[in-house]
């Protein structure tokens, strides 16, 4: 137990290392790009100004972020409901799947750009329009992953299912669900980190509180730390969620290790 404890702390402590050292490496060829390239800083301003302007500015940026993350997270859940639920009833009916997935990806395949202002018609300028383009978006990833995940079951597991005489429903339960699961996270990792983009462009759209409209502002009124200091902050909240979800795969999968 404490050897595992060990290890597990160590590869902890690389992969924070890793980060650093990565985060290290951005800043530096960032500093070194404006002073090559001599940018001006109403272009490009320093890291160094941009971070001040993160401290300076830190109450303003957790209130939008906690805006965008909102949406975000409503949204991801609504959709990862419906593509799971959507996803067995496709691993029952093969009919049911061949019939319905021409007009999922037709739907997908819908500029959200295009989508967005018809959606603000209905829902108006609030959140609901950035959780209705949040659940657009992270839906058709979740649902194509979760299917593949029902079907990519043992064939031996699901034929010694079968000998005993085992219902469909104990067959989804014992065997495909938990071979799903591992499809499942993956799914939830596009699925977040493209939440947060679509909760940003719908922001965009509609002018509604968030990330999107706080960079849309502060471009329009050239405030150009504040403007580098959003999308550093959306960059970070990206990372997060999609740390958050790996960590969250890797607890609740140790039982595969």
């Amino acid at each position: 137990m404490a050897s595992t404890r060990t290890a597990a702390t160590s590869r902890t402590l690389r992969r924070i290392c890793l980060a650093a050292a990565g985060a290290s490496g951005v800043i530096f060829a960032w500093q070194a790009t404006i002073l090559y390239w001599r940018i001006p800083g109403y272009l490009m301003p320093s890291p160094a100004s941009v971070l001040h302007a993160v401290f300076t500015n830190w109450q303003v940026l957790a209130s939008q972020s906690s805006y965008t993350l909102g949406a975000a997270a409503i949204g991801l859940t609504i959709s990862t409901a419906f593509a799971v639920v959507l996803a067995l009833l496709f691993s029952m009916s093969r009919t049911l799947e061949q019939a319905s997935m021409p007009a999922v990806i037709a739907f997908r395949s819908a500029p959200v750009a295009a989508v967005a202002p018809i959606i603000m018609l209905f829902f108006g300028r609030g959140i609901a329009t950035s959780i209705a383009v949040v659940t657009i978006v992270s839906f058709f990833p979740m649902l194509v992953n979760v299917s593949r995940g029902l079907n990519s079951a043992d064939r031996n597991a699901v034929e010694l299912m079968h000998v005993y005489g085992a219902s469909r429903w104990q067959q989804l339960r014992l065997v495909r669900i938990p071979f799903a699961l591992p499809y499942l996270f993956t799914g939830l990792r596009i699925a977040a980190t493209s939440s947060i983009l679509g909760a940003m462009l719908s922001e965009w759209i509609t002018g509604s509180r968030g990330l999107g409209f706080l960079i849309l502002e502060s471009g329009e009124m050239r405030e150009i730390e504040l403007l580098w200091a959003a999308v550093l902050t959306s960059i970070v909240v990206s990372l997060t969620v999609f740390w958050l979800t790996s960590a969250g795969e890797r607890r609740a999968l140790r039982w595969k290790i």
